[in-house]
């Protein structure tokens, strides 16, 4: 549950961003919309773990020949 919710507050963001208000924002303000972006992408793949959690069970540790 929440990996879907950070998911869609992470696309929600980054969506804003790309089709919202911030396009006028200069100077300093540039920079925090450059934040807010990566912020965002880093919410998407928290996000990706949380749901798809790393498991050692499935791997092998010897390459098949």
């Amino acid at each position: 549950m929440a990996g879907v919710a950070s998911v869609l507050v992470g696309v929600t963001v980054a969506l804003w961003l790309a089709f919202g208000p911030p396009r006028d924002w200069e100077g300093g303000m540039r920079w925090l919309r450059h934040g807010l972006a990566l912020g965002s992408l880093g919410v998407i793949v928290f996000a990706a773990r949380l749901m798809f959690p790393e498991s050692r069970e499935g791997t092998a540790d010897t390459v098949s020949d």
